[in-house]
């Protein structure tokens, strides 16, 4: 439930751009020389500006008063990455050197949260940037917003709080309609869409075997992709996904094959080749605009020992973890469970639009040489 003085604010920012004037500003064509002229001047980046503060202010307010979690700033710079997040990830690090020594820039915030949840605090949150290296597409930028949050606990505790942050997200683009009708490309459809989400009692799920099995049985076998590891299904094949079930509103995938995961994913207790992990998958609003996965989540090993197994089962050097590993055996400690959401690739799938890079004020694109 979003608060009354949200609510107004939001209205008063709304009516600036009452009586269909929004439908005037188009998304200027990008330019890495003269784009930081656009941002002057653009009503498109005008309305953009007031769609994302707003996505920040209702974040923090879920976080804080609907959840209790405590919101916390963390390094940006990091001798232990989250990624490569497993055999079956695209994202890559970004490595640079700090002072005499190696170090990364940070590409998730999870590793800040784990020691900091034991100190007697149960839930943490952040909404800071992240940094990967990986070949910037319509789905990656080089640097993107991240909604993080970690909790005390397991993964059937952490899904309902992702899917209450989805719908108030929802229900806050929905209180901006002469602004949401200027970013749009298809405003009813929009809309539509997003009363969806919001009237939804639950997001239904499927389990990665069965998404596998469906794409196989319908012929899409080259979305998946097959390796000593496990297999992995592409973002093509997590929108043919709504195709084939069907499915109006965001949908949960669950139980990945381990070892194409994040090594420090928990293993399923029935099946130790299944992670205790689910990514949520959102049809695409209209024909060809953005859709897949907008959030992923886990529940953490919580054994030192079978860490160190998941490891060695994907061939990663187990020294930089060392750290994370000796969380495990800390008296204090307990299993916690956690999730990011990309904030440009939940903005661009409720824009119809194409390519995350429109819903950012300053992408950053790898070989890309921009002012400023």
């Amino acid at each position: 439930m979003i608060p009354n003085y949200i609510k107004n604010k939001i209205e008063g920012d709304n009516l600036k751009f009452k009586n269909g004037d929004s439908r005037s500003f188009s998304l200027p064509k990008y330019d890495p020389k003269t784009h930081y002229l656009e941002l002057t001047k653009s009503g498109y980046f005008r309305m953009l500006m007031i769609l994302r503060n707003y996505i920040k202010m209702v974040s923090d307010y879920y976080f804080f008063f609907e959840i209790g979690a405590k919101n916390i700033d963390l390094f940006m710079l990091t001798t232990s990455i989250s990624s490569p997040m497993g055999p079956g990830s695209d994202s890559e690090p970004i490595p640079i050197k700090f002072g005499k020594y190696k170090s990364n820039l940070v590409d998730s915030s999870q590793f800040g949260f784990e020691p900091l949840l034991l100190n007697q605090i149960d839930r943490l949150y952040c909404y800071l940037p992240s940094m990967r290296g990986e070949k910037p597409s319509k789905r990656h930028l080089n640097q993107f917003f991240h909604c993080e949050a970690e909790i005390k606990g397991n993964i059937e505790q952490l899904t309902p709080i992702i899917e209450g942050y989805i719908k108030i997200l929802s229900e806050t683009l929905m209180l901006m309609p002469d602004i949401l009708a200027g970013l749009s490309l298809d405003y009813k459809e929009t809309v539509k869409s997003l009363n969806k989400v919001v009237s939804s009692n639950k997001f239904p799920e499927i389990y990665f075997d069965e998404a596998i099995d469906a794409l196989t049985k319908n012929k899409n076998k080259g979305l998946i992709k097959f390796t000593k590891f496990g297999r992995s299904i592409s973002s093509d094949g997590e929108i043919k996904l709504a195709e084939i079930f069907n499915f109006k509103t965001p949908f949960w995938i669950r139980n990945y094959d381990r070892d194409t995961v994040a090594f420090y994913q928990k293993p399923h207790p029935k099946d130790p080749n299944k992670a205790i992990n689910a990514d949520l998958i959102f049809p695409p609003i209209l024909r060809g605009s953005f859709g897949g996965e907008i959030a992923g989540c886990g529940q953490r090993q919580d054994n030192a020992r079978e860490m160190i197994d998941s490891l060695s089962r994907q061939n990663i050097i187990s020294k930089p973890y060392e750290w994370y590993i000796n969380l495990r055996k800390q008296p204090n400690y307990q299993t916690t469970s956690g999730f990011g959401l990309g904030i440009e690739r939940f903005i661009t799938w409720s824009l119809c639009r194409d390519n995350i890079r429109d819903a950012i004020f300053y992408p950053r694109l790898k070989n890309v040489k921009t002012n400023p």
